[in-house]
């Protein structure tokens, strides 16, 4: 009775939120901003529609965008209900920096993926480590998405590489890099690791690809420096992690659900329950959420606060932590 109530006035509340639909009679869906038709982002975000459509009666649908930085800003002023956000342009959002012009109140609903994420260049290329593009055609702009720009110059950084170090390449995305090394305009591209274009390419090219190490300066701290929300990551070489040849340092980020601030707390609780709950059922559904246990939806690594019902539901499920009250107090505004 309790959840049935609750999805009937979220129905009524975040009828506002989101365009009408004519297929739902007498209601409006609620809509998840997520990158364009073909990411992870619109895969997992149509998962968790489907979860809040079939378990809470809730009409849900994912929104694709060209990007976060057109949708996050929608989020916050309640144009749409819920996003799927990388903790780098949720850092941005939040902080109010480029391209964010001023702080958005943006809130974490709960952390469902992490994606590794590094250079790589075609085997046989003579480099082998990231000190080793000293000099070479590098993919370091994203015209799409800022925050990664941020995130690459970064993970550059780490192996003591600047601006005049190497010789800057921009593209529209992620995609457009792969393609300047697989036709040879480029020497090295960022990748995010795991997904299907990267082992495309390994299995296209002659010896396949390697995916390169963090270099010897690399450490959180500066990481986090350049491009909040990221960190070091460990990977093993496996089907999915193609290019490594033994365990290899990468840098990270995590995807959250957030939400705007006006959303009330009761709403965002059975949200984050229903999520928790139902977690083994989007893992069996969604390869990419396997890496990501019911238990860690809520780490203290969050670069932006926790809704305050996502916090009411993580300490009734005991997943609420010093760590997380301390990283939570610190982010207050």
């Amino acid at each position: 009775m309790y959840k049935a109530c609750l999805a009937s006035l979220l129905i009524s509340v975040l009828g506002s939120c989101a365009p009408p639909d004519e297929n739902t009679t007498g209601h409006r869906r609620v809509s998840i901003g997520t990158n364009p038709v073909g990411t992870i982002y619109f895969v997992i975000g149509g998962g968790i529609a489907k979860l809040f459509t079939e378990e809470l009666g809730l009409p849900t649908r994912a929104v694709p965008h060209a990007g976060a930085s057109v949708y996050i800003p929608l989020l916050a002023n309640g144009e749409i209900t819920l996003g799927l956000n990388s903790s780098l342009d949720s850092a941005l959002a939040y902080r109010g920096e480029a391209p964010y012009t001023a702080p958005l109140e943006l809130r974490a609903l709960a952390r469902v993926f992490v994606i590794p994420y590094a250079f790589f260049v075609k085997a046989g290329s003579g480099i082998e480590r990231l000190e080793d593009l000293r000099g070479k055609r590098v993919v370091v702009e994203m015209k799409g998405n800022v925050s990664l720009a941020s995130l690459n110059w970064a993970i550059l950084q780490t192996a003591g590489l600047g601006e005049d170090d190497i010789v800057p390449i921009a593209v529209g995305g992620i995609e457009q890099g792969v393609d300047a090394v697989t036709e040879g305009r480029a020497d090295a591209a960022p990748i995010a690791m795991g997904i299907p274009l990267l082992r495309k390419a390994h299995a296209g090219i002659p010896g396949g690809v390697v995916v390169l190490s963090l270099g010897d300066q690399a450490s959180d701290v500066q990481l986090v420096g350049r491009a909040p929300g990221s960190r070091s990551h460990v990977v093993e070489p496996s089907p999915e992690f193609v290019g490594l040849t033994g365990p290899t340092t990468v840098a990270a980020f995590d995807t959250y659900v957030t939400v705007g601030t006006a959303l009330p707390s009761e709403e965002v609780e059975l949200l984050v329950r229903t999520l928790h709950k139902h977690w083994d059922r989007l893992q069996k559904d969604y390869p990419a959420l396997r890496g990501t246990s019911a238990s860690d939806l809520a780490p203290a690594t969050n670069p932006l606060p926790y809704a305050a019902g996502a916090v009411v539901y993580f300490k009734e499920a005991g997943l609420w932590s010093d760590a997380n009250e301390a990283q939570q107090q610190s982010l207050a505004r």
